[in-house]
């Protein structure tokens, strides 16, 4: 169909659409009632976490209905023309439209573009008008199209893209878009079996000496009678020279084996001249995972905590139940036992039934998730250190802990002790306690939390946070905290049991003596109950369980190991170049 056709055929479209007034699309009758087919005839494997995403999808709505120019005299979603007719007019000529026919790529840009251009289409209406369509399209279907139409629907419920046109040649394409193909290029050569030689990394530089190493690509510069290539491999980098020719199908990304001379360039950087590519994996520099900043701290980390007869212990990821303020936890569902199941929010009942049992000091390294935004960042896991013991005092563990982020990330800042009030006088020349005074500079500061609260406690923590804390130099513990503590630790208020640590303003730790009482834990809980959205399988009781069978009094801490990593002074270099080692780390 022409362009003009198309433009013609939208304006057909619009006119049947306000022919009638609008009026609701009842998109939860029809989606959940198309989606018992995932029950009922034809049962798909995960057929409940594909009802949660239609629930999701919901969420966005309602969405307008008019009649629909497609099937007359038809009603819903504005959206659901657009799809219908694009389908039809990607279609090959004579050939029923896609997922039975192939859909022509080009032209279903083009209709998307031309009827997007004068309809107005929400992207989410749209997703659900393709779902539809997908669950009507179900009950016909068996084999490969039922399995491939099942996953193209996980894929229209877990959205990737945030335009109409890429989810219709996404949703149409003939490979999964779960699992695309992978890329490829014209010239590559026979992949080897074999591992990468990467011993003689260790001898590198070794002037005069005859090298094989191995590699991928950072960066490469092509001259008129020679070609450089910079290549990485865990903490090593070199330069390659090769002939121009050799380089012409070199890109950054590819892995690269070669053996050749280690000399000096006039530049007088080691060089490697080569004489044989040996080997090329074509690729592309991947993204370095977040988790390659922080594995240099850990072997560091794990000896001074066993040096001061901390144990490791590993607690199950997955839980029945969860624990941990009010945190929100991630939800999934178990297939073989038939029950919901949790990420864990924290480690901390794990570590309690540890020290109850007669242990000592104990700790774990691992990742706690957290359902909910933090600063208006999703905020999906994060590495904690958390430890308690059971022989050490609130001031003790903070000692501890200060010589523990010294030594391991070599910052020389003596620990200085201040209280909250003196720090806040300090720093903004007002006493946190002058209600009138911290008023003035929270609407100044953080006016929206001034709006909607007068609790003086909670005005001078959020400026604390807002603008205070940066302020503070050094490796500082903060004591006599205002406002609400975890019902775990001892003492309300400003006469809470713990302690706030930080380095030149970022917080890096909280340490807390723990409350004793069973009854006053219990009865913190209950008043934390009673504002909890979400309390249903929540393990307070285990705590308070322990507390009652004889928990010794025992100090806890716990500890970002992503703010901690930030702090050493020379952090593992981002993805690409890694700079050059020093003497002392080329020696094999």
């Amino acid at each position: 169909m022409t362009t003009t056709g198309l433009a013609t055929l939208a304006d057909a479209i619009v006119a049947t659409h306000s022919s009638t007034e609008p009026t609701t699309w009842d998109a939860p009758t029809e989606l959940l009632g198309a989606a018992a087919v995932l029950f009922t005839t034809h049962p798909a494997d995960g057929a409940d976490e594909l009802l949660a995403g239609i629930a999701r999808l919901l969420s966005h709505g309602p969405h307008p209905a008019v009649t629909l120019h497609a099937g007359p005299p038809a009603r819903g979603p504005r959206e659901l023309d657009i799809l219908h007719h694009t389908l039809a007019t990607a279609a090959e000529p004579g050939r029923p439209p896609w997922p039975h026919g192939p859909a022509d790529p080009a032209r279903l840009a083009a209709a998307t573009h031309a009827l997007t251009a004068t309809i107005p289409c929400r992207l989410t209406a749209l997703r659900a008008a393709a779902v539809l369509h997908l669950l009507h399209l179900l009950p016909d279907t068996d084999g490969y199209l039922h399995r491939d139409l099942i996953r193209r629907t996980t894929w229209l419920l877990d959205p990737r893209t945030d335009d109409p046109v890429t989810l219709l040649l996404t949703l149409t394409a003939l490979d999964d878009p779960l699992a695309p193909a992978p890329r490829s290029r014209t010239h590559t050569r026979e992949r080897h079996p074999e591992p990468l030689p990467l011993a003689d990394w260790d001898l590198w530089p070794a002037p005069g000496q005859v090298l094989t190493l191995s590699g991928r690509i950072t960066a490469v510069r092509t001259h008129s009678h020679i070609a450089f290539a910079d290549v990485a491999w865990d903490r090593h980098d070199a330069q390659f020279a090769f002939d121009p020719t050799i380089a012409t199908d070199l890109h950054a990304g590819d892995l690269v084996t070669v053996r050749g001379t280690c000399a000096t360039s006039r530049t007088g950087r080691p060089t490697l001249f080569v004489r044989h590519l040996e080997h090329h994996e074509p690729g592309v520099p991947p993204p370095l995972p977040g988790s390659a900043l922080l594995t240099p701290l850990l072997g560091p980390l794990r000896a001074h905590l066993a040096a001061g007869g901390f144990r490791e212990t590993i607690s199950p990821v997955l839980t029945d139940g969860y624990f941990g303020g009010a945190a929100r936890p991630f939800t999934t569902w178990a297939y073989a036992a038939g029950r919901r199941q949790y990420l864990r929010v924290t480690t901390e009942l794990d570590l309690l039934a540890v020290i109850a049992v007669g242990t000592a000091r104990c700790y774990e390294i691992g990742p706690s998730f957290r359902n909910e935004g933090q600063r208006g960042r999703p905020t999906a896991e994060f590495v904690m250190l958390e430890a308690y013991a059971a022989d050490l005092t609130l001031d003790q563990a903070t000692v501890y802990l200060a010589d523990l982020v010294t030594a391991t990330t070599g910052l020389t800042a003596p620990l200085t002790h201040q209280s909250f009030d003196d720090a806040f006088h300090e720093i903004t020349g007002i006493d946190s306690t002058d209600a009138t005074a911290v008023r003035a500079l929270a609407a100044e500061r953080t006016p929206y939390t001034a709006e909607h609260t007068d609790d003086l406690d909670r005005l001078a923590r959020r400026l604390w946070r807002h603008s205070v804390r940066q302020q503070l130099r050094g490796l500082t513990a903060i004591t006599d905290i205002p406002g609400p503590a975890s019902p775990l630790i001892a003492g309300i208020g400003r006469r809470a049991q713990r302690i706030w640590l930080y380095s030149d303003g970022l917080e890096l730790a909280e340490i807390a003596a723990n409350e004793r009482d069973p009854h006053r834990l219990a009865d913190a809980f209950a008043a934390q109950f009673a504002a909890d959205r979400h309390p249903a399988h929540r393990t307070y009781q285990q705590v308070i369980d322990l507390y009652d069978n004889g928990l010794p009094p025992c100090v806890g801490f716990g500890m970002s190991i992503t703010r901690l990593a930030g702090l050493r002074p020379t952090p593992v270099p981002a993805q690409g170049r890694t700079p050059a080692l020093r003497a002392t780390e080329r020696t094999p």
